[in-house]
């Protein structure tokens, strides 16, 4: 998916996000993404604050079902990193 085509269906809908390794969440509207290798980052409108980052494989699954989990695990450890449009 192009850079372009997810600005396009991202920019201007709320992100959710929640982050199981370090209990850390936050919503906002998106504004501006820009395109960092195999992530992008997507960054609130207006500079209000700090953005998140998604690997580009997770990106059409949130677009075309408004919620993505990611599944990882670190030492025996497992946790969950979710993405959702609202």
């Amino acid at each position: 998916m192009l850079i372009k085509e997810i600005k396009q269906a991202l920019i201007g809908k709320v992100l959710s996000y929640y982050d199981g390794w370090n209990g850390s969440s936050d919503y906002f509207k998106i504004g501006y993404i820009k395109g960092c290798g195999s992530c992008i980052s997507v960054y609130p409108e207006k500079g209000k604050g700090f953005g998140v980052i998604i690997p580009k494989a997770y990106i059409p699954k949130l677009i075309e079902c408004g919620e993505c989990v990611r599944h990882n695990e670190v030492e025996r450890c497992s946790y969950e990193t979710t993405w959702k449009l609202l």
